[in-house]
């Protein structure tokens, strides 16, 4: 599971972090990061994060292996001891300064054998790369398990480099026109397929932390592949004629092979063996000491014997940035992923299917004709209010051309203490939302249109206005009915200032002379649209209030669209239950201040 690698990882004192990543780069990306900025949190501040490592696997979990594996590298960077084994017992670094390998797996075999990969990796690229067999036949547009680049000027070769130990290693170079030079990366595996998706993560890893900004103060971090990117290939091989499959007993094939070549591993378990297995490993030449089962962690599909588990005094992590880069400010702006499940579950819910059968076929010509006229009837209608307002205005309204609407548009314009006019409320309503057609469906049917376009012509959204101060027009919550072209009256016994104090922003709301009240009437789409009417009913209402908007910008007045109010108390004013209809979206009317004219 996902939450054994983020255990793992906090464990090491760090904390791990999704990296958002270009479109164009299909994988997904983690950062390790200090544990001080673990929080998913919202920083208006836009603070630097310091990112210790990068990891890029083709999705989470590969990723937050990687990262499992970087921080162990960091703990034993930041303990000062360079070897394996513990100066206390050993007495020195190691021989070639540099720290070991680390794994990380769901076994413990696993991990040794993934560290085992990645020292020989390094081996292959400190002794250089001249010549390669270029592996042809893969989809460079999608790589191996969906990792890779797309949409770009540039391509990803992948090469056979020969043997390390007898493990083949498996080089990728990435080539794009605006690098200042290619990126290239190596990885050793012994199945080769599964090299080469390795390798394609590496190369795009080392991509990713190209295009992250870096701290100015930081040190270039040397390229840890070395740089073959001018590999000479002396043959092809197609990517289909590698092995489809892992060798059955990858541990013992393993472990064969370094024997045949004089190593043996030499390994440290840094996790207890309840956790995620984490392993620090290096090869040592068998000339000196043959190695035996019991002390050969790799001679056996499991250990027969364990190192001490090192304890969290000896690896407490010191501030120190490891690669010098800091996260893209978005990183800070960020949310837990708890805090939207939901959301996702419902957007993954309302997917179009190409499945048969994900929607009921609607045939308008097989409906009845009391059902055909139920379609066209998709309004509410307060016939018995005690007070009702035409809304049908005489004469053309004088409106600003649409460059000037598009240039003026503000919401937070400022507004006049002054009212509106009836007519320019019924301006209002009829160009947004009233009747302006009608089409023929079926033989004896037609279906009224309107000014916004709306999914199926099913108009799943409902205005009501709560006028304060429009002339002619007694203060109150209404019901336009776009049909009639009335203002059915619905509620009068509270103000717009009482509303307003149930709205985010309760003095701007104060402002207005009038409210638009959206409302979606989900049941009048969803039998036919099912989940995915939900995604309509917010599209319709999106639809209509920028009509409104735009509409009343056209008029010289001032629209301000607002989401931020108490869905409860607007449900219950309106008169839904929040369920079948409910509130979705607001719009504060005014008119504009005299003599703000500016943008």
């Amino acid at each position: 599971m996902d939450e054994d690698m983020l255990r793992c990882v906090t464990e090491q004192g760090f904390a791990a972090r999704t990296l958002p990543l270009p479109l164009y780069v299909r994988a997904h990306a983690e950062v390790l990061v200090p544990a001080a900025d673990a929080g998913e949190r919202l920083d208006l501040r836009a603070a630097d994060i310091p990112l210790l490592d990068v990891a890029v696997a083709a999705d989470r979990r590969g990723a937050l292996r990687q990262l499992v594996e970087r921080a162990a590298v960091l703990r034993i960077l930041r303990s000062g001891r360079g070897s394996l084994h513990d100066p206390r017992d050993s007495g020195g670094d190691a021989r070639d300064g540099s720290p070991p390998a680390v794994g990380a797996g769901d076994s413990h075999d696993e991990a040794v054998a993934r560290a085992i990969y990645r020292e020989l990796a390094r081996r292959r690229a400190e002794s250089g790369i001249e010549k390669g067999t270029l592996i042809t036949g893969r989809d460079q547009a999608d790589g191996p398990e969906g990792v890779a680049l797309r949409g770009v000027d540039g391509r990803i070769d992948c090469y056979l480099l020969g043997e390390t130990a007898g493990v083949p290693a498996v080089g990728a170079v990435l080539r794009l026109d605006r690098l200042e030079r290619p990126l290239c990366a190596v990885v050793c595996d012994l199945w080769e397929r599964r090299g080469v998706e390795r390798a394609v993560q590496a190369v795009l890893r080392e991509f990713v932390v190209t295009t992250l900004p870096r701290r100015e103060d930081a040190d270039r971090v040397p390229f840890p592949y070395g740089d073959f990117h001018d590999v000479v290939a002396v043959g092809e091989t197609d990517f289909e004629t590698l092995a489809p499959l892992p060798p059955r007993d990858e541990t013992g094939e393993l472990r064969d092979r370094l024997r045949l070549h004089g190593h043996r591993a030499s390994v440290r378990v840094l996790a207890p063996e309840d956790r995620t297995a984490l392993v620090a490993c290096r090869l040592e030449p068998t000339a000196k000491a043959e190695p035996s089962t019991e002390s050969d962690p790799s001679a056996e599909s499991g250990p027969a014997k364990r190192p001490t588990t090192d304890t969290e005094d000896d690896w407490r992590p010191r501030d120190v940035a490891a690669l010098g880069l800091r996260a893209p400010r978005q990183l800070s702006l960020t949310y837990e992923r708890d805090d939207v499940r939901i959301g996702r579950v419902y957007h993954e819910n309302s997917k179009m299917r190409t499945a048969y059968g994900t929607l009921p076929v609607v045939d308008i010509a097989e409906m009845s004709p009391p059902a055909r006229r139920l379609l066209g009837q998709a309004y509410r209608d307060f016939g018995h209010a005690r007070r009702q307002y035409p809304m049908r205005p005489a004469g053309e309204p004088r409106l600003l051309t649409l460059d000037q609407v598009v240039r003026r548009r503000r919401s937070w314009a400022a507004m006049g203490d002054g009212e509106l006019t009836r007519a320019e409320l019924a301006h209002l309503l009829t160009l947004s939302y009233g009747t302006t057609g009608a089409a023929v469906a079926g033989q004896d049917l037609r279906l009224p249109l309107r000014a916004t376009p709306s999914a199926g012509g099913l108009y799943s959204s409902d205005l009501f206005v709560l006028v304060d101060r429009v002339t002619g027009v007694e203060p109150g919550l209404y019901y336009f009915h776009p049909g009639k072209r009335l203002l059915q009256l619905v509620d009068d016994e509270r103000t717009l200032a009482e509303v307003a104090e149930y709205t985010g922003y309760r003095e701007r709301a104060g402002e207005a002379a009038a409210m638009v009240v959206y409302v979606g009437a989900f049941r009048r789409n969803q039998w036919k649209y099912r989940e995915r009417g939900y995604r309509t009913v917010l599209l319709d209402c999106g639809h209509l209030a920028q009509s409104v908007v735009t509409t009343a910008t056209s008029l010289g007045l001032v629209a301000h669209p607002m989401i931020a109010f108490v869905d409860d108390y607007f449900n219950a004013y309106v008169g839904v239950d929040g369920v079948e209809d409910a509130v979705l979206y607001l719009t504060l009317l005014g008119p504009r201040r005299t003599g703000d004219e500016a943008a």
